[in-house]
Formats: C-alpha cells, sequence, structure tokens
C-alpha cells in the first residue's frame, strides 16, 4: 500500500445495466453526505471495462468519465479507474499490452489518477502462447500487472482482483493456494488486492479471515464487499445496514468498498451506514491522537459502531429522499452541495457494533413480540388510514421487507415465523382463540404491505419507486396470497378447491423456469427461518433455575467448551483446572446473582448449556483476586501462578457494561438449536436487567476459542476494541 488513506465508499462493480451519469453524480453527493471517500468505476456491463476493453471510449463517453473524474475530484473522492481484460487477454501479447497501456493512457487524459485491474470471475485456462511463456497463471497476471504498475509511474492507488478472491475459492484452501501465494510473492508490495472474504457474499468478516489471507498476499487485503450486491437474483433486493463487519478490523485492512444493488436509488441506507462506520474509525483515531498527547493517560470511552442504531438514522435521513422530484429517467432537482465539515459527516450516535442475526424465540409461544431498535413491536403505518404520505413505520417496514443475504428485518422475520405456526396448527377440534388472534395479526401485516404499496405510488421520487415497484409488488402479492389462504382454512361454509386443485393461477407460483429447476435441487436448509423438525422432542429443552446440583456437570461442561489443545498436560494431571479458573469463583462468590443463573437440559434431562451472571463485576473482580485466587494458588502449587491471572477491566468498562455475563453452550448440538438456546437465555436476563435499572453486559473469552466468540457475536455481543489485557483475552459488550 502506497497510499496513507483508508479507502472507504463505493465500487460499481455488479453484472447488469450500468448506472447513469446523472446517478454517479448524486453518488458523489451521498458520498460528501456521508463522509466516503472512494469511488471504483467497474460496471461489469460497460462494454469497454470488460468484454471489449480494448476499445477506446468514443468523444462523448470521454467527456461523461471526464466530468465523473473532475466532479470526484472536486468533492475529494478518489476516482478509481477499472479495467477487467481478463476474457480474453494474452499475457504474453506485446500487442495486448500495449491496449491496456493505450486504454490507460486515455483515462490519464481525462484526469485519472487511480486504477484497479481486475481478473475476476475468468477461466484460469491460460492459452497455449501464455503456458510457453508463464510458469502459471498467477505468473501471467503478476507479470502484467506490475508492468503496468510501473508504466503508471508507481501511483497512489493501484488496485488488483486475483481470480480466487474469497476463502471459499481459494484451491486447496486459503493457506495451500499456490496461485494467492505467487500474486502475494510476486505482486510489487504498494498494489493493494481486492478480497470478499471467506465467500463472495460474507455473511460476517472476521479478524481471524483477515490475518490468515494478509499473511498470504503479504499486505493488508482491500474488502470488496458483496453483501447488498443483488446481481445474481433478480427477486433479491438488500436495503439493510451495514453490519458484520467489526470496527476492529480497520487497522488490518487497506479499505473497505461495497458493491450494493443493481438500482441505484435503493442503496441509500448501504451508503449511510457504511459512512456512520467509517466515521466511528475517524473518530476513534482522532481519539488516540489526542490520548497520546495527553500527559495524564486519561482513558477515553471509544465511539464504537451499532448498526441497529445506524439504520435508525439512516432511515430518518432516507424518508425525504422519497419526495424529491425525480423522473423516471432519473433527471433531478439540482442539489446544493454544502461544502462544510458539519455537512460531509454524518451526524448519527455511534456505539458499538451488532450482528444483528436471526433471533427466533419458540413458535409455540402466543404472539411474541419481536423488538427492533426504534422499540416497534408490531409493524404498523400511522392510525390514519386515509392517508397518502409515506411515513418512518413505513420505510422501515419495507427496508425489513427486503434487509440482507443471511436474514429478514426482524418483523418480517417474526411475521414468517407466525405464518408457519399458522399453517400448520389449525384444528377445528381445539381451542381457536389463539390461532385466531395470531392469525388476525398477520392480516394487519399484510394491509400494511399493501397500504406501503398505494403510498409508494404517490412519490415524487419516480425514480426510486420505479427501482422499488416490481419488488415490493411482488411481496405484497405474495403475503396477500398467504392472507387469503388462513381466512380460507377458517372457513368452512367459503371452502373451495382452489389451493388445492392444482389448477391456480400462475400468479401464485413464482420462479418459472428457474423456480422448477431450483425445487428438484438438494439445497439444503440455507435460508430457512423455521425447520420443519423444529417442533420435534429432540429440540424441546428445558430452562430452570441452576442449583448446587449442577457444579458437576457445568465443569464437565466448561471444560468441553474451552478445552485447548496446549493445555493437555495440564487436564491430564488436574481435570477441574480450567473450570475452576473460569466459573469455579463464580459459583462461590457472594456476588453472584443466583436468580440469573440458568441451567438448561435436553428431554433425556442433559445438561447443554448454562449461563452465569454477575451484576456487579467491578467488586467481583476485586474479590476475587484477595479470596478465590488465592485458594486456586494453593489447591495447584506447582501450576504456573499466572495461569490464574485475573483480567481486571478499565473503569469506563464497567461503567458502560457493568454486568458480566458468561454462557457456556454444548456447541456439539445443532447450530440453530444453539442460537435458539443462547438467544432466548439472553433474552430472559436482559428483560430482567433492564428491570434492575441495567443497560449493559460484557463477556471475557479467550481468542483461542473461536468456536464460542462465533457464537457470542451472532447472539449481538461486539467486540470491545483496544483493551490493555493479556493479549489472548477478548472483551465482548452488548448493550440494550
Amino acid at each position: 500500500m502506497k497510499h496513507n488513506d483508508f479507502l472507504c465508499g463505493v465500487i460499481e462493480g455488479y453484472y447488469g445495466r450500468p448506472w447513469s451519469f446523472n446517478q454517479r453524480k448524486t453518488l458523489f453527493e451521498y458520498c460528501l453526505r456521508f463522509g466516503l471517500n472512494t469511488y471504483v468505476y467497474a460496471p461489469k456491463d460497460d462494454a469497454k471495462h470488460r468484454s471489449r476493453w480494448r476499445d477506446l471510449y468514443s468523444s462523448e463517453e470521454s467527456s461523461e468519465l471526464s466530468q465523473l473524474i473532475h466532479i470526484a475530484k472536486r468533492y475529494g473522492i478518489k476516482f478509481i479507474y477499472a479495467l477487467s481484460p481478463g476474457l480474453d487477454i494474452i499475457y504474453s501479447s506485446e500487442k495486448d499490452l500495449t491496449s491496456l497501456k493505450r486504454k490507460f493512457d486515455q483515462l490519464s487524459t481525462f484526469g485519472c489518477e487511480y486504477w484497479a485491474i481486475l481478473f475476476d470471475d475468468i477461466e484460469s485456462e491460460m492459452s497455449q502462447q501464455d503456458k510457453d511463456h508463464f510458469a502459471s497463471f498467477g505468473h501471467a497476471q503478476v507479470a502484467i500487472t506490475n508492468e503496468i504498475y510501473d508504466y503508471l509511474d508507481k501511483p497512489n492507488v493501484l488496485l488488483f482482483c486475483p481470480t480466487q478472491y474469497c476463502s471459499r475459492m481459494a484451491k486447496p484452501s486459503l493457506e495451500r493456494s499456490s496461485y494467492l501465494q505467487i500474486i502475494g510473492n510476486g505482486l510489487h508490495p504498494d498494489i493493494d488486492i481486492f478480497w470478499t472474504g471467506s465467500k463472495v457474499i460474507s455473511r460476517r468478516i472476521t479478524i481471524s479471515d483477515i490475518l490468515s489471507v494478509n499473511s498470504v498476499l503479504q499486505r493488508r487485503v482491500t474488502i470488496w464487499d458483496n453483501l447488498n450486491a443483488n446481481d445474481y437474483d433478480q427477486r433479491r433486493l438488500y436495503l439493510g445496514p451495514f453490519c458484520g463487519r467489526s470496527s476492529n478490523l480497520s487497522s488490518r485492512l487497506s479499505g473497505m468498498l461495497i458493491n450494493p444493488n443493481c438500482e441505484f436509488e435503493l442503496n441509500f441506507i448501504p451508503l449511510n451506514t457504511l459512512g456512520q462506520w467509517y466515521q466511528s474509525l475517524r473518530i476513534n483515531e482522532n481519539q488516540d491522537q489526542i490520548d497520546d498527547d495527553d500527559d495524564d493517560n486519561s482513558i477515553q470511552i471509544r465511539e464504537i459502531y451499532q448498526s441497529n442504531k445506524a439504520l435508525d438514522q439512516a432511515l430518518i435521513d432516507w424518508l425525504p429522499e422519497f419526495n424529491k422530484v425525480k423522473t423516471a429517467h432519473d433527471s433531478q432537482q439540482i442539489l446544493k452541495i454544502d461544502n462544510s465539515p458539519q455537512a460531509m459527516s454524518p451526524k448519527p450516535t455511534v456505539s458499538s457494533l451488532i450482528l444483528d442475526e436471526d433471533s427466533q424465540d419458540s413458535i409455540c409461544e402466543s404472539q411474541t413480540s419481536t423488538t427492533s431498535s426504534s422499540k416497534l413491536h408490531i409493524m404498523e403505518c400511522d392510525g390514519n388510514g386515509n392517508s397518502t404520505d409515506l411515513t418512518l413505520d413505513d420505510i422501515r417496514l419495507l427496508v425489513e421487507l427486503f434487509y440482507l443475504p443471511y436474514e429478514h428485518g426482524p418483523n418480517v422475520q417474526q411475521m414468517f415465523i407466525d405464518f408457519y405456526w399458522l399453517r400448520f396448527n389449525y384444528s377445528q377440534n381445539e381451542n381457536l382463540n389463539e390461532w385466531r388472534c395470531r392469525s388476525s395479526s398477520f392480516h394487519n401485516n399484510a394491509k400494511n404491505i399493501s397500504r406501503l404499496v398505494q403510498r409508494l405510488t404517490t412519490i415524487h421520487n419516480r425514480s426510486l419507486l420505479y427501482d422499488i415497484y416490481n419488488y415490493v409488488t411482488d411481496i405484497s402479492s405474495t403475503i396477500s396470497l398467504c392472507s387469503r389462504y388462513l381466512h380460507w382454512i377458517d372457513n368452512d361454509n367459503k371452502r373451495s378447491t382452489i389451493f388445492l386443485s392444482g389448477d391456480v393461477e400462475p400468479s401464485s407460483k413464482r420462479g418459472g423456469l428457474a423456480g422448477e429447476f431450483l425445487n428438484i435441487l438438494p439445497m439444503g436448509d440455507f435460508q430457512s427461518i423455521i425447520k420443519p423438525e423444529l417442533n420435534s422432542s429432540s429440540n424441546i429443552f428445558l430452562i430452570q433455575p441452576m442449583t448446587s446440583n449442577d457444579q458437576g456437570l457445568m465443569y464437565a461442561l466448561c471444560t468441553q467448551v474451552c478445552y485447548r489443545d496446549e493445555i493437555d498436560d495440564l487436564l491430564d494431571q488436574h481435570s477441574e483446572i480450567l473450570a475452576d479458573k473460569l466459573i469455579g469463583g463464580y459459583l462461590l462468590s457472594s456476588l453472584n446473582n443466583f436468580d440469573l443463573c440458568f441451567s438448561v437440559n435436553n428431554v433425556e434431562d442433559e445438561l447443554c448449556g448454562f449461563v452465569l451472571t454477575i451484576s456487579e463485576s467491578e467488586k467481583y473482580d476485586k474479590l476475587i483476586q484477595s479470596t478465590w485466587i488465592t485458594q486456586l494458588h494453593q489447591k495447584y502449587p506447582n501450576v504456573d501462578q499466572n495461569f490464574f491471572e485475573v483480567n481486571e477491566c478499565h473503569q469506563w468498562i464497567y461503567d458502560r457494561y457493568p454486568v458480566r455475563i458468561q454462557l457456556f453452550i454444548d456447541l456439539t448440538i445443532k447450530t440453530d438449536n444453539a442460537f435458539f438456546i443462547g438467544n432466548k437465555l439472553m433474552k430472559i436476563i436482559i428483560d430482567n436487567l433492564i428491570k434492575r435499572g441495567c443497560n449493559g453486559c460484557h463477556a471475557l473469552l479467550d481468542e483461542r476459542n473461536p468456536l464460542l466468540h462465533q457464537y457470542y457475536l451472532r447472539l449481538g455481543f461486539v467486540d470491545v476494541p483496544n483493551i490493555e489485557q493479556n493479549d489472548h483475552i477478548i472483551l465482548l459488550g452488548k448493550q440494550f
């Protein structure tokens, strides 16, 4: 990396209709408004970017690109021009090398200073001419990229996208990929490399993932983030917030660039929340500089990104966009750009990153309420049913209907859970009060979605309307069909064979030919929120208050969950030593909140989880040093006493996250069940803590236990950065 700036912004790198000149101008205005600093021009279906990369731009195209580059400069945005020659380039051809140089020369005359060469989504087979000239595919790409880097006089930014651009693509593995090793060893060290994470579309990007790829590629990678990209499925759309990428990643990366939805108008929230994420990094960097100059070494509270709060702010910011006057052809009123520092930075409250994972309560409960960050329990529009004005609740509903690839919005998810329960729990011979209550709620939500469609059709921003219209009418008609089905099964007098005859309208089944093929594929349960076996006895668990009789089983489960290879010998000699260290003090301490400690047993009465709670963790840490740790030194006199070191927290941690939680789940049980149990336990504990006036909790984990770490992250805990503790300790926090 030659440049010093963290690249944060947008890569227009999707397949489909490229954005227009006016849309890109608006994008730059958004970047300025949200504090983003980078735009990468890489639309796959700009023929002169990819399929006809050798062709120069026409005078009209040149004029538009030149204007965009200069507008970007005026706004302080790096305009990176990317070229994708990999479909048919002959790496050893002097003619093709000359074509590459000529293309970059043309862009240089437009004022472009930053570059990228992309070799993604191509075959790895070389021509015979290249095989005679290069030892491998990787060597060929390294040679031509280094040549261009030198030709461009070692620019401040040159990004390279490898053909293996995520861990899943690396063959046979990330660490053993000869291709990636060649790229890492061969590319000039100042050339940045794109990476999408563990997958093409990564649910989360972790520090351990990044450290691994950085080691292989011998530099900090730049993330090409496909979380909101929807070009692979024409029925999907992702309006949800930037999440699953910890602020702790920033020091291990060169940049974070999102490749968003094809529909330009629908990227407001991903861009806005990315800006808030980036702003939290900048605030902390500035704070670090102040702290370095502060003689009294006072500890400052960190500004940490929290995706649900970022979404709240983004929704407020997005609402006015619906009534900006834009035509279907994306002409718009001229926007005044405020270049003041205040206008260039987002202004939301920034807090801790929450991974907004799927939350799932028991489907046997009556009308549970899944809360969103705004405490919205049921999707309801305003009380004035005749109003045509779009409300904040309307656009929250819109976002929840089209949330993120791996999760639905919480209220919509609850709506699906309700329909699943209603679909399989109707019985005329039993009390129907609960069924009809939940059915009524579903019908109301269906009406809210229908009302949302009606209100959207009245907005002034027709460009936005036409980007969203097909998606929202499709889901509205689907939900309406489900609502009609519920009416049908609960009304004997009006029953017909419409849902059973096989003679339904084509609109009743989505997917066409693609749907027919997908229906016969063994796809597994990738995105199922509720599994068919959820009601089986193997998925029933009993949560009960912890008793002293549980201690032996708790010790065994704690040791199983937290086991590490390097302490084999120690555990052979002292089987209880790890559990003594981690939970022994909790069980004996007078500060233990036994009313908030629970065990979880399956139907065979086997312990499969438990949670311990200390509401006054600061007092506990002081007490434990003089009591339990002293006892452990006496119990294990021949063990290195550093093994029992107490990890005290900074005062601001005790103030912000006063309660300590220790959660242990048998992670060998099914992943969904493990998450279901943990989510239920945390809901019980948090509800009780809120009643007691608490608003935050934390946990201390060993970083060498990645499964338990990921488990806490799924439950909404976040890594709290820059805590000066034992190198192997991770501090996680959760506010509520």
